[in-house]
């Protein structure tokens, strides 16, 4: 489907991303400044903040990877959630810490790639970023009750568009790469820190099926909802699946 809309997509989305813009997102004022993704120019990012903002439970610690504008953490920090929000780029991180501030929330963001901005969590530090310690339902291989983790769960709403960025405006938010290895990174890497993930896709798609295929035989279907027309899947994956 994307090679048939790349003619109109590659133009407007150059022209859109070079524009700032406030608008209301999922009940959250949002200000996305040039050069980052808006999340209404797809339908996945509105519907996920709805989506996480009902999931959440206050106190939980959450990790949002891809934040771009910081919709999706600052929704859940609303909803009672301790977040912390990565995004590769730079752009991106300070428009999330913008929106945080904006809004009154206590949202940590990092700039890196996937999980390289929180990989210093994985100490076990509890002064870093305050950390708390999440024992995963599974047995450690040394059989002790539970498994260190520093996070109760992991949320990205990362790029299923196939193959490398190209000339893609803002092409870090669309490609997932060759043979889509953001996916499969995000799920390979998600278990040392948290035991669950969630990530969404979108039917529209026509790489769709390739895109389900790299989270894994694992991943299960947890909420699919139709939103603007478009169905849209959020999926779940385990520390002790994989």
């Amino acid at each position: 489907m994307f090679p048939r809309w790349r003619p109109l997509v590659v133009p407007f989305a150059r022209w859109h991303a070079g524009r700032a813009h406030v608008r209301p997102v999922a009940g959250v004022p949002l200000v996305v400044l040039p050069g980052v993704f808006d999340p209404e120019l797809t339908k996945v990012g509105a519907w996920l903040a709805g989506v996480m903002a009902e999931t959440v439970r206050p106190g939980e610690r959450w990790l949002e990877l891809g934040t771009g504008s910081g919709l999706v953490a600052c929704a859940m920090a609303r909803a009672g959630a301790r977040v912390t929000a990565t995004d590769l780029d730079p752009a991106a991180v300070r428009n999330a810490r913008l929106n945080a501030a904006i809004l009154g929330l206590p949202v940590e963001v990092r700039e890196g790639d996937l999980f390289a901005a929180v990989a210093d969590e994985l100490r076990g530090d509890s002064a870093v970023a305050g950390s708390v310690t999440v024992v995963a339902p599974e047995a450690s291989p040394r059989g002790a009750a539970g498994v260190w983790r520093p996070y109760s769960a992991v949320v990205a709403n990362l790029p299923f568009w196939p193959g490398p960025t190209r000339d893609l405006p803002l092409g870090h938010a669309f490609s997932a790469g060759d043979d889509f290895v953001l996916l499969r990174r995000f799920a390979a890497e998600f278990p040392a820190y948290a035991p669950r993930a969630l990530t969404v896709l979108s039917e529209a798609f026509a790489a769709f099926p390739q895109a389900r295929a790299a989270l894994g035989p694992h991943a299960r279907l947890l909420r699919r909802s139709r939103f603007r027309g478009e169905w849209l899947d959020l999926f779940e994956l385990t520390a002790a699946d994989r």
